[in-house]
């Protein structure tokens, strides 16, 4: 009875957290649940079916998708734009006639074996992809809804704190709560958020009857919101750590993205480093459209690269300079204080990841330049 009564608890307290959560963003409802990234909690959802139609912005991420969803043969696009959605979302290789799901295959839970579904999906990153490519959600969102395609946001990089993909017509968020919490998760928590069906009132009312599949959905997977089950109970120290971490996030996030915008600005102009993608930057593809997406800066994070081709060769120099600088912290926890830095890689095109942490940026700095130039004028053996 004292575990039940503990579990029934510690399931009240969670419910209350994921409330805050979904208040902040303005969803419905939020759900937490264990994952290690966001495509691996869409795979355990089974929220996308094997007759479903799976179009992914997110380079970065495109080895799991591949293969986590090999079953949908996922479309994938380079540049976040609604045209570029659109035109992958009309290559439909399917016939009309319904496929058997395929022996094997992890099929949908909302859909039974056999079914034809053939929804519509779109994943994006509210800031990601290889360069950090900011999507115009808005535009995007309204092309969706032309298609009835519903649209999935990862908004992992610059958070809540840093963009809300609801208000900009998001159906679904999801969002990996290392940062929220400090790095302080046991293991990691990717929180799941969807928008409300019906939003003003009157002659400004509108419903989304995506929003409502979206939960619809969601709720065959999840379960109640206010009901954790046991597929979706975090631990008492993981709700903690992110109820707490809530509570410190927005000035933590401050620092986070000042530190990136100096850190970026600082690489911009050393003479060692050939690319520099960051949203903050002139040069960035995005500058201009990224004000109206991003939130309170340009997020925590930096793409960079050193000079010379992108080749194979590329990657071995990008792993040979992280060994030589000491402010990559890579065995830090993600989310901390501590700056990280690690390798974002697509193919044979890949870049330096740096988050920026609340530690020093005139310190991160002086190790970058150091590194760098340890790197560039080896000494002589």
């Amino acid at each position: 009875m004292r575990e039940s009564g503990k579990a029934d608890e510690m399931g009240v307290m969670q419910a209350e957290v994921a409330h805050r959560f979904a208040d902040v963003q303005g969803a419905r409802a939020t759900w937490f649940s264990y994952a290690r990234h966001t495509p691996d909690l869409l795979a355990k959802l089974g929220l996308i079916g094997v007759h479903d139609r799976l179009v992914v912005c997110a380079d970065d991420f495109e080895p799991a998708f591949r293969e986590l969803f090999r079953w949908n043969d996922p479309v994938f696009v380079s540049d976040p734009t609604p045209q570029a959605f659109l035109r992958a979302s009309m290559d439909d290789p399917d016939s009309e006639e319904a496929r058997l799901i395929p022996e094997g295959s992890p099929a949908s839970y909302a859909h039974p074996a056999g079914i034809h579904a053939d929804r519509l999906f779109w994943f994006v990153e509210s800031e990601g992809c290889l360069g950090l490519r900011v999507p115009h959600i808005r535009a995007l969102a309204e092309a969706a809804a032309a298609v009835g395609a519903i649209i999935i946001v990862d908004n992992t990089i610059p958070s809540y704190f840093g963009c809300n993909p609801i208000s900009l017509g998001a159906h679904v968020v999801l969002e990996a709560l290392d940062r929220v919490a400090e790095g302080r998760l046991e293991k990691k928590v990717v929180a799941t958020s969807v928008a409300r069906s019906v939003v003003g009132k009157g002659r400004r009312r509108l419903v989304s009857p995506n929003s409502e599949e979206a939960y619809r959905l969601l709720s065959f997977s999840l379960g109640d919101p206010d009901m954790p089950t046991r597929a979706t109970a975090l631990s008492e120290a993981d709700v903690c750590a992110i109820s707490d971490g809530m509570d410190s996030f927005a000035g933590r996030m401050r620092r986070h993205v000042d530190h990136a915008h100096a850190i970026a600005e600082y690489l911009f102009c050393h003479p060692a480093v050939g690319h520099v993608f960051y949203p903050g930057l002139k040069s960035h593809p995005d500058r201009a459209l990224a004000p109206n997406v991003l939130l309170h800066g340009f997020g925590p994070a930096i793409d960079f690269s050193l000079q010379g081709t992108h080749d194979e060769r590329m990657m071995v120099r990008h792993l040979r300079f992280l060994t030589t600088c000491t402010c990559s912290h890579r065995d830090a926890r993600a989310g901390g204080a501590l700056t990280r830095i690690g390798i974002a890689a697509k193919r044979d095109l890949n870049y330096l990841r740096l988050f920026a942490g609340t530690d020093d940026p005139l310190s991160i700095a002086d190790s970058l330049d150091q590194a760098l130039r340890l790197f560039c004028n080896p000494p002589e053996p």
